[in-house]
Order: C-alpha cells, then sequence, then structure tokens
C-alpha cells in the first residue's frame, strides 16, 4: 500500500507544529513513496513507516523531525546523533531534519537501505 496520505488529518501529532515541518513531513514521505510501497502507521508519539517490518519511525517536533531509520550496519556519519543496537545485526540511527535540504541523496541511500532491509 503506498502511503498516498499523510497523517495531517490526524491532528494529535501535528497540533501546534510548525508548517515548515508539515511541509517537510510531506516531503519526506514523497521521496520514501520513490522506494516502493509502505505503510504509515500511527504510533502515540511518532508515526511508523513500514515495509514487511519497520523501516524507520518520525517523531514530530515543532519544527523539526527527528528520524530513526534501521539498518543491518553500523552508519557512521556526522549526521547521526544516535547509534543504537537493537539487535545482533541490526542498529537504529538517528537523524534530524531540520529544513528540506536534510532530505538529500545520502538520506535517501540510508533510507533505501533500511526499505531493502526490513
Amino acid at each position: 500500500m503506498l502511503a498516498s496520505s499523510t497523517y495531517f488529518a490526524d491532528q494529535d501529532i501535528f497540533d501546534g507544529k510548525s508548517q515548515a515541518v508539515r511541509d517537510l513531513y510531506g516531503l519526506l514521505v514523497e521521496e520514501l513513496n520513490r522506494l516502493g510501497p509502505f505503510q504509515e502507521i500511527k504510533k502515540a508519539i511518532s508515526i511508523s513507516f513500514e515495509n514487511h517490518r519497520p523501516f524507520a519511525s518520525a517523531l514530530i517536533r515543532n519544527r523539526s523531525i527527528k528520524l530513526v531509520l534501521r539498518t543491518q550496519h553500523r552508519i557512521t556519519n556526522q549526521r547521526i546523533l544516535n547509534i543504537d543496537r537493537v539487535a545482533d545485526k541490526s542498529y537504529d540511527h538517528t537523524v534530524v531534519l531540520d529544513s528540506k535540504k536534510d532530505i538529500d541523496d545520502q538520506l535517501m541511500k540510508w533510507l533505501g537501505e533500511a526499505y531493502h532491509s526490513s
């Protein structure tokens, strides 16, 4: 199922958030659609992106998005704020998206790896 509709209508996660962060989320979903079909699953405080299994999640902040992506290998890069080992061969990487320029080729490569390993 393509994530053709976002959670903008479900105001509890987006209440009080800036238009800029709404636009940023819309761009993120648009770029994720290029990877293939996935579902947006609303959680209590985040939105999970799933392709068979979760491959990323977004925590919506007032002016940014905290994106957590899961890969089968550790990514070493200054953009990665935090890395958690969640299983023998899985790592959660946290990246903060402050502007549209943060959704670049490098991020999409990492998300592609996460998407295809889920």
